[in-house]
């Protein structure tokens, strides 16, 4: 049977690594009887997996974990297990639908990713819209980037990559933001890079807004939540 899990990541747990929150569901669905199937061969690993990782100190409200279980048979079953799921995670991860994975996505989840939405709340910044409305407004955005091995700069223009925003609101002083961006395969553009750039071509102090950035939907290729496909 092939799972996918909805689940939230917030407070404290926005630190733990991708590799590390794959550990902890490895470990707690061993701990049910979801246990995860293993591939076959010299090198076995768990057929699990977290759709489009998040960087360290990110919020997310539409996290995506898929995996393949040989330890229930019936849906029933699954629903049973799932209950020592929500027992064992820890505060800041919580799981909020489960369901088995549609015949009809034969890929992995993955890829079936073009894109994804973030909120940005970020301190007081009154010209923050109109400049925000300005940088999607220009014809390039190009962002300096250093090999991390090779210590060689180099350029490359993000543009395409900026699908789209909305203003929402401002909440007690804070500028609250909607931003999606392209997660389409070698074409992902990281919201951190993105801020980043927002506020060096605005001239933004990017350190003193204090963003809280949270993720709200991973997108597939029709537009639609991942969820609904």
């Amino acid at each position: 049977m092939k799972l996918i899990f909805e689940f939230r990541k917030t407070g404290d747990l926005v630190y733990i690594s991708h590799l590390d929150l794959a550990r902890l569901f490895l470990r707690v669905l061993r701990m049910s009887r979801l246990r995860p199937a293993y591939s076959q061969g010299f090198n076995p690993h768990p057929k699990l997996s977290i759709v489009l990782p998040l960087s360290l100190g990110l919020h997310s409200v539409c996290e995506l974990l898929e995996f393949e279980t040989e330890m229930v048979k019936t849906w029933e079953e699954a629903c049973a297990a799932m209950e020592t799921v929500r027992e064992r995670l820890p505060e800041g991860v919580y799981v909020t639908a489960w369901r088995e994975k549609p015949e009809s996505l034969r890929k992995p989840l993955a890829s079936y990713v073009a894109a994804a939405s973030y909120e940005f709340m970020c301190d007081p910044a009154p010209e923050a819209p109109e400049l925000l409305k300005e940088f999607f407004g220009r014809d390039s955005v190009i962002i300096k980037k250093t090999d991390k091995k090779t210590g060689k700069e180099t350029e490359k223009e993000i543009r395409e990559e900026m699908k789209g925003y909305r203003v929402i609101k401002d909440i007690q002083g804070r500028l609250l933001a909607e931003v999606t961006l392209s997660a389409a395969p070698g074409k992902t553009l990281n919201p951190v890079v993105f801020f980043d750039a927002f506020c060096n071509v605005s001239g933004l102090d990017a350190d003193a807004l204090t963003p809280v950035i949270t993720r709200t939907a991973i997108l597939g290729w029709d537009g639609r939540p991942l969820t609904e496909i």
